[in-house]
């Protein structure tokens, strides 16, 4: 009489174990690899935000002075966009004692690792405020916030 074997695999459920483990792990750093890509285009994509901000910042002052009115901020903007794919929207304008302080929103495309459910191209959108100080010769200061802060929310909830 022949015994069982009882507790060992059949070496075919081995190899067939591996051949599915190899592209399935392959998969799963292909796609954190895309991950990463993706993270570093979105930061790249921020940080050119912070780039249009400080150039619109010098522009507008040379063009416009310390205290631009909301047309000249949009028409500013009409010239500062047609240098790109850049896209600024004004959020709104605050004179106050010293200083005017501009909320502008700036934008920038950027691809997406994995567009299954939606479009390709995104945009790193973040908000600025730009404070043009009382004379041309000292240079506008630009912070840029968080993507996730309304622009117009700030503008409207900063004091004149």
């Amino acid at each position: 009489m022949k015994a069982e074997r009882r507790g060992g695999t059949a070496p075919w459920a081995k190899v067939l174990g591996a051949v599915l483990l190899v592209p399935a792990l392959a998969l799963v750093a292909l796609y954190l690899l895309a991950q990463a890509r993706e993270s570093d285009r979105r930061d790249a994509a921020f940080e050119a935000t912070r780039a249009d901000a400080t150039r619109f910042a010098d522009a507008l002052l040379a063009a416009e002075g310390p205290t631009p009115s909301d047309q000249d901020v949009r028409d500013a903007l009409d010239r500062f966009a047609g240098r790109g794919p850049r896209l600024g929207r004004l959020a709104g304008i605050r004179p106050g004692e010293h200083d005017t302080r501009v909320f502008v929103l700036f934008s920038r495309p950027y691809e997406r690792s994995t567009a299954v459910f939606g479009p390709a191209d995104t945009m790193a959108t973040r908000c600025f405020t730009i404070e043009l100080p009382e004379t041309t010769r000292d240079r506008p200061r630009v912070t840029a916030h968080g993507p996730d802060v309304s622009c117009t929310t700030l503008a409207a909830s900063t004091p004149n």
